[in-house]
């Protein structure tokens, strides 16, 4: 049993937080950002709730003492605002621009889960098929000792029953399938949500299997490249090292306090977090979820792919309100659904949000751990209450009366839980243990 926090530990501890709360924020000579003219910017209430989001990230940020945020904010097809401010490189003097290129975390796995669906609409597997009936090796020990086969809408959801997370000893796929052989479940596939990176990683390995081809390879010839994501990579060593963000991590403060992290991590297993990406690239897939292609056009995925990614799959917590769907989270919003996905690695935060009902959507990156942002009382660290809040209410209004065809019924589809059985047996033995996470 671990000892009791003593006053004085407790105050030591406050201490650090407030003054890693309160350190002076990096100045860096940022680009101005860069702000839309056109579409819904040509409505006077936008353009200014706009414009005042671009200075407020920046006062929030000086607040907050953080080393830098980039931001790309995107409505249907049209980046609004796109901004760097901060220092990528504290010691190197780089400023932060929408180009500067971060650690993307868990957002990886909603490339991980746009690949699942482009395998599922070219017929290479169905969705609530086992996984072993492509890829044998998946299969793992039961809660009473059976043998345990998730799905594929397992994996992608956390509903699999696998534990949150690899040992970092394993190096190669077939290792991860040995272990996996022995590793035995934290409950029965489909039975209720449980956050699981070594699913994710079971999930990737797999995807490769079922392509065949390496799966960074696949991820960048069939999303990074159509979407013309071109600083997006697995790859650190090949960013220029004047657009790669260091991370801080800023728990022993040394020297003026800004030690740097590597922003790039080997890893045998790619789906762990291991992209890189920038502001203005995530900007365009956000802009493909809102994309409405002419018909025969060429798609990185359909619409009703991408709609179905966000039905959700099993209830996160005990009350139901939030859920787990395909890669991502959904959750009530007003009288709006928000999709999201956050992610975090020591160094780095990004969260990436969606209103589709608005075809509204915003990504930003910082350049510091997610517990750092949190303590520094940053509103970047409750991104919707910073970005959406502003937002939405002129764009609302602002927007044509007739919603577009991909927008209209998005919530009776994603909300429609009732006709949802997966949703329905996954949530009967929902517990508010494992919350979702980066």
């Amino acid at each position: 049993m671990r000892p009791a926090p003593t006053l004085r530990s407790c105050a030591l501890a406050l201490g650090l937080a407030a003054t890693l709360a309160h350190a002076e924020a990096p100045v860096c000579p940022n680009p101005p950002p860069a702000i839309a003219t056109d579409g819904i910017m040509r409505h006077a209430e936008v353009a200014a709730a706009v414009r005042e989001l671009a200075a407020e990230i920046e006062r929030d940020r000086q607040r907050a003492g953080l080393a830098s945020v980039s931001v790309a904010i995107v409505h249907g097809e049209t980046v609004l605002l796109a901004a760097g401010y901060g220092c990528a490189n504290v010691a190197r003097g780089t400023p932060a621009t929408p180009d500067t290129v971060y650690r993307a975390g868990s957002v990886t796995k909603l490339f991980e889960a746009t690949a699942l669906m482009q395998l599922r609409d070219a017929g290479r597997l169905r969705l609530d098929d086992p996984v072993a009936k492509s890829v044998p090796e998946v299969r793992f020990i039961g809660v009473n000792g059976e043998r345990a086969v998730p799905t594929w809408r397992q994996l992608a959801s956390h509903t699999s029953g696998l534990p949150r997370d690899v040992p970092p000893v394993l190096g190669t796929v077939p290792s991860l399938f040995q272990y996996l052989e022995r590793e035995r479940a934290v409950s029965a596939p489909g039975a209720r949500y449980a956050y699981s990176n070594l699913g994710f990683i079971v999930l990737g390995a797999s995807i490769a299997e079922v392509a065949g081809e390496r799966y960074h390879a696949y991820v960048r010839r069939h999303i990074l490249e159509p979407l013309g994501m071109t600083a997006s990579t697995f790859d650190p060593g090949s960013v220029p090292g004047d657009r790669l963000a260091a991370g801080y991590l800023r728990l022993d403060r040394t020297g003026d306090g800004w030690s740097g992290y590597a922003a790039g991590e080997r890893n045998p297993f790619p789906p762990l977090g291991t992209l890189l990406s920038s502001a203005n690239d995530l900007s365009r897939f956000i802009a493909f979820q809102f994309r409405q292609p002419a018909p025969g056009e060429a798609q990185v995925l359909s619409a009703g792919s991408i709609r179905e990614m966000w039905r959700p799959v099993a209830a996160i917590g005990p009350f139901g309100g939030s859920a787990a769907a395909i890669g991502w989270l959904v959750l009530p919003y007003g009288p709006y659904t928000m999709v999201r996905k956050d992610g975090g690695l020591p160094g780095f935060t990004v969260h990436v949000a969606l209103v589709p009902e608005a075809r509204l959507g915003a990504v930003a990156f910082v350049n510091e751990s997610p517990q750092r942002v949190r303590a520094s009382g940053a509103e970047i660290a409750r991104f919707e209450r910073l970005v959406f809040e502003r937002l939405l209410p002129p764009v609302t209004r602002a927007a044509a009366p007739a919603p577009s065809a991909q927008a209209a019924g998005t919530v009776a589809r994603i909300d429609s839980r009732a006709e949802n059985v997966s949703y329905q047996r996954a949530s009967a033995g929902r517990d508010g243990r494992q919350s979702s996470s980066p």
